[in-house]
C-alpha cells in the first residue's frame, strides 16, 4: 500500500512539472506570436548581467567609437547600484558610492559619457562619475560631481556635446509640473519635456544652467537616442504593457522660439508629435534606454530581472538589435 502511494505521489509530481513546463512554454511561444514583427526584424545582441542577483537594468550606451557598452541599473535587495562594462573579453561590474563613500542606491535610470565624464540620471539632473575610476579594477566607482537640470530626468544621451535629459510622465504615479504638460499644434497632450544642455568641452559641465532648448514630448519614456542627425526615437514603456519605439522627424516638428519660460529667460520649445511621428515600433514590455547605431536599434529591457521575473519566461534577458535604417 504504501509503495502503491508513493508511486501516485511520484506520478503527481511529474504531472504537475510537465504542466508547469508545458505553461512556461506555451507563454514563451505566445509572446513570440504577439511580438512576431519585432523579432522577425530583430537579433539577440547580447546577454543583460546581473539578472539572478537583483540588477535592475535601466541605462545603455556604447562608448565612443567601439563597441564597448557601458549599462546602469538599481538593486531591487537595496544594496549599492551599479554599472556594467561589456563587449570585451570580460564583463565588468562595479559598486557605486556616494561623494563620502555610503551605497549609491539611486535609480539610475539613464547613463551616458563623455570623455573621462559618466552621467547617471538622479532626482534633481545627472550625478557624474569618473570613467577612469570605473575601469580601474578595484569594482568600485565614486561619485565625483553633479549637473542639476530643470526637470526630474529618467533616461539621458550625449549627442554632438549636448546633453538631453528627459522625465517620465504617468499620472498619479509619476507626474510632472503644469508647465511641462502642453497640448501640442497638431492637438496631441503631451505631458514631458526633455531639456537639452550645451556641454563646455573641457569641464564638460552645461555651459549654462538654462537648457539651450526643450523638447515637449508624450509621456513614459525611457529612453531616447538619434538615428542619423535629424531623428529622433523614443522608447516607451510601463509595466506588463506592449513598449513602442517612436520614431520623430525633427524637419518637420513644429517649434517656437519663444515657446518656454525658464525664470525669465525663454529658451526655444520643440513638439515631437503626432505631426512629425514617421513610425511607431512595437516591442516586448519593459523596453528602457536605447541606441542607435549601424542601422539597428538596440534595446535595453528590465523584465528578466528578478523584481519582475516574467522576462526569464521570453526573451527578457537579452539586448535585441532591431533593424532599422
Amino acid at each position: 500500500m504504501k509503495n502503491k502511494i508513493l508511486k501516485w505521489i511520484f506520478r503527481i509530481v511529474i504531472a504537475l512539472i510537465l504542466l508547469v513546463l508545458l505553461a512556461f512554454s506555451g507563454f514563451a511561444l505566445g509572446e513570440r506570436i504577439v511580438f512576431w514583427s519585432f523579432y522577425g526584424n530583430a537579433d539577440i545582441y547580447e546577454k543583460i548581467p546581473g539578472l539572478w542577483e537583483g540588477y535592475v537594468p535601466q541605462g545603455y550606451s556604447f562608448l565612443d567609437g567601439t563597441d564597448t557598452r557601458i549599462m546602469c541599473g538599481y538593486m531591487s535587495n537595496g544594496k549599492a547600484s551599479r554599472i556594467y562594462i561589456t563587449g570585451g573579453d570580460d564583463t565588468v561590474c562595479v559598486e557605486m558610492k556616494n561623494a563620502d563613500g555610503s551605497d549609491y542606491t539611486g535609480h539610475t535610470g539613464g547613463i551616458a559619457v563623455m570623455g573621462d565624464y559618466v552621467y547617471v540620471t538622479a532626482k534633481t539632473g545627472c550625478d557624474i562619475f569618473s570613467l577612469a575610476d570605473i575601469r580601474d579594477g578595484d569594482a568600485v566607482a565614486t561619485q565625483i560631481d553633479s549637473v542639476a537640470t530643470i526637470n526630474d530626468p529618467a533616461y539621458c544621451i550625449i549627442e554632438d556635446g549636448f546633453l538631453y535629459v528627459g522625465s517620465f510622465y504617468r499620472a498619479a504615479d509619476y507626474e510632472t509640473p503644469d508647465s511641462h504638460r502642453m497640448t501640442t499644434p497638431a492637438g496631441d497632450s503631451n505631458t514631458a519635456i526633455i531639456s537639452v544642455y550645451k556641454l563646455d568641452p573641457n569641464t564638460c559641465k552645461p555651459i549654462d544652467s538654462t537648457p539651450d532648448l526643450i523638447l515637449s514630448t508624450t509621456g513614459a519614456v525611457q529612453g531616447m537616442t538619434f538615428i542619423d542627425g535629424d531623428r529622433i526615437a523614443l522608447s516607451t514603456s510601463y509595466g506588463i504593457s506592449k513598449s513602442h519605439i517612436y520614431v520623430y522627424d525633427t524637419t518637420k516638428a513644429c517649434g517656437e522660439l519663444g515657446g518656454f519660460d525658464v525664470d525669465g529667460v525663454t529658451v526655444p520649445l520643440l513638439y515631437l508629435d503626432s505631426a512629425c511621428l514617421i513610425d511607431d515600433i512595437v516591442a516586448p514590455p519593459m523596453a528602457e534606454e536605447i541606441i542607435y547605431d549601424d542601422g539597428k536599434i538596440y534595446i535595453m529591457n528590465e523584465s528578466a530581472c528578478m523584481k519582475y521575473l516574467f522576462g526569464k519566461l521570453t526573451s527578457g534577458a537579452n539586448v535585441y538589435g532591431y533593424k532599422y535604417e
